[in-house]
């Protein structure tokens, strides 16, 4: 019983120091596992961290590239705007120069159309002073045909008064643009309605005459006045011959005038 005991006790012994090993090694397992776990885990967030680093890395790169694509951008927009403005203020000072050169050629061609207006209306004058009395006035060239190219009394025109009228036409013909407004006057002798009449149908028979020498019916007026507008007094016979005549007022923008209504007290 003795040796059996001991045996039994060698073998509790052994079985339980096999137990502390084992126990040891699964401890030790489990440390080591731990252990890993530990260090997996630390990889893994070390490896976390690093992405994340480098994905604001990246992140910053790109915002940076975009500023730096922004800014050159913007440094573009600014040079274009620049040009742009340059190109504008270039436009605009050719812009300038050209209106001030149009509007010193304007100015220039207007002074010289003025001129040749003076030019034609002082040749005109002459021309028409040459054939019969004619006077510058506000209304345009007054060309005078006096009561002696009339037969008395009458609206019928005398040869000499066709001679004088068809040196006057040949003149007008050579300017199409030019407007006669022939107007006829008498003296105070005789009934109002007498003398509306004859003025009438004398300026009606110069107009006409006129006509017959190929100028337009459409540029020429005819009016009668009566003895309503006389240049003198009615009270001697000079005053009245004076009074008793058919007046052609020729205007037109070629000569600076166009037929108003001025009448010749105002002239």
């Amino acid at each position: 019983e003795v040796v059996q005991t001991a045996e039994d006790a060698t073998e509790i012994a052994m079985k339980r120091m096999e137990a502390d090993r084992m126990d040891a090694e699964k401890r030790a397992a489990a440390a080591r596992e731990s252990a890993a776990k530990a260090q997996s885990q630390q990889e893994m967030q070390a490896r976390q961290n690093a992405e994340a680093q480098t994905a604001d890395a990246m992140r910053q790169r790109a915002q940076a590239e975009n500023a730096a694509a922004d800014a050159n951008r913007q440094r573009a927009d600014a040079e274009k705007a620049a040009a742009d403005a340059q190109m504008q203020k270039q436009a605009a000072q050719a812009d300038s120069d050209r209106s001030r050169a149009a509007a010193a050629n304007s100015d220039q061609q207007l002074q010289q159309a003025l001129k040749d207006r003076e030019a034609l209306r002082a040749s005109l004058l002459l021309q028409f002073n040459a054939i019969l009395a004619t006077r510058d006035t506000a209304r345009g060239l007054v060309v005078n045909m006096s009561d002696v190219l009339f037969d008395t009394g009458k609206f019928t025109l005398r040869p000499l008064a066709r001679e004088k009228l068809a040196k006057i036409s040949g003149i007008v013909l050579a300017y199409p643009s030019l407007l006669l407004a022939i107007e006829g006057h008498t003296d105070s002798v005789g009934s109002d309605s007498y003398n509306q009449d004859l003025s009438e149908k004398r300026a009606e028979a110069v107009r006409d005459y006129l006509a017959k020498q190929s100028i337009p019916m459409a540029s020429m007026t005819a009016q009668g006045f009566g003895k309503t507008q006389p240049v003198a007094s009615n009270d001697t016979a000079e005053g009245r011959q004076q009074n008793r005549r058919v007046e052609l007022v020729v205007s037109g923008d070629v000569i600076g005038t166009t037929i108003g209504v001025v009448s010749e007290n105002q002239q």
